[in-house]
């Protein structure tokens, strides 16, 4: 047993709720819901028309609907997914000599505002060395991404998946000097969807920091470089494949004139009615803000409760 206490979660929304309020390694143990009535397909649910008049959807509601769609480019009232959210209890690295394994988790989560298009998100990973008991089990690494944008959906009839977001994120690692790692950029992003894939491509500026300062200045760019390693943009690509419910995603980014970048593929099958396991694998720079000039390989195996 990893952790030195195990609640008995038996209701669903229970479970989503304790996950809201961070307590991830908990919730991923949670047993199936009590009631059979409330699951939900593995096929995703119909479309729904934007001209459709609003429904009036609790929190649970709208985190089960995305469940099921593509989370990252969805438009919901309330508060929803965003990014992949999962817990991955079996990962493997070489590159961290003695702490080749650890626990990794994201929580990802964005709330709609004034009843627009215009969206608050937050985005946390952690990377927690579990397995270390001897070094007493610390978090290597955690960063922090809160971002506010806005999603236009055209709804042209040429090309009726087409969407825009354009907005402000700040990502850091939260660590004093010399290891604290941050950097504030204007996103834009352009995508694609279909029933059955989803095309983005994201693109970003960094807003510019001092790069003059004194080396122990709060103030000073942490990371002046990063641009060699993250490049300009990231390329992702999710494709629902033939077997209901399993789901294959893959992150490209890099840099053409330094040749350093990152590629990220991950499968995931159905667990459940309201989670999926998943196998990931990890290749380049940047797996997190404190690597983000080293090149890192690693194997995951978890479980998500988003895609």
């Amino acid at each position: 047993m990893i952790f030195p206490f195990w609640p008995d979660i038996r209701d669903k929304k229970i479970a989503v709720a304790a996950l809201m309020l961070g307590l991830m390694p908990t919730v991923l143990a949670a047993v199936e819901p009590a009631d059979s009535s409330t699951h939900l397909p593995v096929n995703p649910p119909p479309a729904i028309s934007p001209d459709a008049a609003p429904e009036q959807r609790n929190v649970f509601e709208n985190l089960h609907r995305d469940l099921l769609s593509f989370n990252r480019v969805s438009q919901v009232p309330g508060l929803s997914f965003h990014r992949s959210l999962y817990m991955m209890p079996l990962t493997w690295s070489p590159q961290y000599h003695g702490d080749q394994t650890e626990l990794i988790y994201q929580l990802s989560l964005k709330q709609r505002l004034l009843n627009r298009n215009f969206y608050f998100a937050y985005t946390q990973k952690s990377f927690w060395q579990v397995y270390n008991a001897q070094g007493s089990r610390p978090f290597r690494e955690t960063n922090y991404n809160p971002e506010v944008f806005y999603r236009w959906k055209p709804r042209w009839q040429r090309a009726p998946g087409l969407g825009l977001d354009i907005g402000l994120d700040h990502e850091s690692n939260g660590k004093a000097l010399p290891d604290s790692r941050s950097w504030n950029r204007i996103i834009s992003a352009v995508f694609y969807e279909t029933p059955s894939q989803l095309y983005h491509l994201r693109l970003w500026y960094r807003l510019p920091e001092s790069r003059g300062r004194d080396a122990d200045d709060p103030t000073r760019d942490d990371n002046p470089d990063i641009y060699r390693y993250y490049g300009y943009g990231e390329f992702r690509w999710q494709n629902r494949l033939s077997r209901p419910g399993q789901q294959l995603d893959l992150m490209l980014r890099g840099n053409p004139r330094t040749g350093y970048g990152a590629i990220d593929l991950t499968y995931s099958a159905p667990f459940s009615d309201w989670a999926f396991w998943n196998i990931s694998l990890w290749h380049g720079y940047g797996e997190s803000l404190i690597d983000y000039d080293h090149s890192t390989t690693r194997l995951g195996i978890g479980l998500m409760l988003s895609r």
